[in-house]
């Protein structure tokens, strides 16, 4: 099974509206006041191993899209017998693995042998509306946990560990394995598309006359931000295998008119100066706090040499950097 398949664009042409800021901050609350409860309830040695243990959970979902099994589950119960025949699986092994995820509620169990997906892991299927099948091969490929595994190297020296195991940087890596780049941008789709109404919703973008994107992978958070605000244009900017996608998105939000693609390196290839406001989102793994600070590289100093003064930031107000982690968003000059 090919397991870098697209997910179907399926977002309505509306942007949602940003939920109130409130009350997402005290549903974040509560979640941890539960989870710190739920650490409450055992010994604390136990919880402790069982905190280091939990990533087998991830492993094991991880399996279940990589080998085709969450999406041969569905809703409808069917037997590891069936499902091994068909996928070509060991049928002990599987029904082992299944019957460990039912035991901690991350799917349903029926009876002999048989399992289906419930509401936690029905995402883990590619067809599924809020699908994050890519976002799971991602963080359960053995890349990831292969770092995480160098931490005390990071701790000693203070520098990633990539470049030290790897003869290339990570996207030159990522460029070579077409299959592993497919599933990483996948990923960054995915979680854009959960996100990307309320984040377009949630910043005055209508105040800037233009938004650069830069990393935007397919287009989808830019075209939520034009379709908020009509009177903006946008620029997307990332790899030629990546952006050669987006024009089905633009469509979709009926924005293409109003969209510049580029494609280009964003360590290495400034951006289009003079632009009102440049957009990053989950795009800078693994940079050092230099690069990090740097970007968008070389956008002031060519807005400058554009206006024919000497290439000094000073000459050329920097625009907007907006910055997004995870939940929270912020805007620095």
């Amino acid at each position: 099974m090919n397991a870098t398949m697209n997910v179907p664009i399926n977002a309505p042409l509306t942007v949602p509206a940003a939920p109130p800021a409130g009350a997402v901050a005290f549903g974040q609350k509560l979640q941890r006041a539960l989870q710190a409860l739920v650490y409450k309830m055992a010994p604390p040695q136990f919880t402790l191993m069982n905190l280091v243990a939990d990533r087998w959970r991830a492993d094991a979902l991880g399996a279940l899209v990589r080998l085709g099994v969450a999406d041969g589950l569905g809703t409808e119960a069917r037997s590891a017998d069936d499902l091994a025949r068909e996928l070509q699986l060991n049928a002990d092994a599987l029904y082992r693995v299944l019957r460990a995820l039912a035991r901690d509620g991350l799917l349903n169990e029926t009876g002999d042998r048989r399992f289906s997906l419930n509401g936690i892991t029905a995402p883990l299927r590619r067809t599924h509306p809020h699908s994050m099948a890519n976002m799971v091969l991602e963080l359960s490929s053995v890349r990831n946990p292969e770092c995480w595994s160098r931490l005390p190297e990071a701790l000693k020296t203070g520098r990633e560990v990539w470049s030290s195991h790897h003869d290339r940087d990570m996207w030159s890596w990522l460029d070579a394995r077409p299959e592993e780049h497919a599933i990483f941008h996948g990923a960054m789709t995915e979680l854009t598309r959960e996100g990307a109404g309320p984040f377009a919703r949630g910043f005055p973008f209508g105040d800037f006359d233009s938004v650069v994107d830069l990393g935007g992978g397919t287009g989808r958070l830019l075209a939520n931000v034009l379709a908020a605000h009509p009177r903006s244009r946008g620029v997307l900017i990332d790899h030629a295998s990546v952006v050669a996608q987006s024009s089905p998105v633009f469509e979709r939000y009926a924005v293409t008119d109003r969209v510049e693609v580029i494609s280009g390196n964003l360590f290495a290839d400034a951006p289009p100066p003079g632009k009102g406001v440049y957009l990053l989102k989950h795009i800078l793994h693994g940079a050092d706090d230099v690069t990090a600070s740097s970007l968008p590289p070389g956008a002031a100093r060519r807005c400058a040499m554009t206006r024919g003064s000497s290439p000094s930031t000073s000459s050329c107000p920097r625009p907007p950097l907006l910055s997004s982690r995870s939940s929270t968003s912020r805007c620095s000059w």
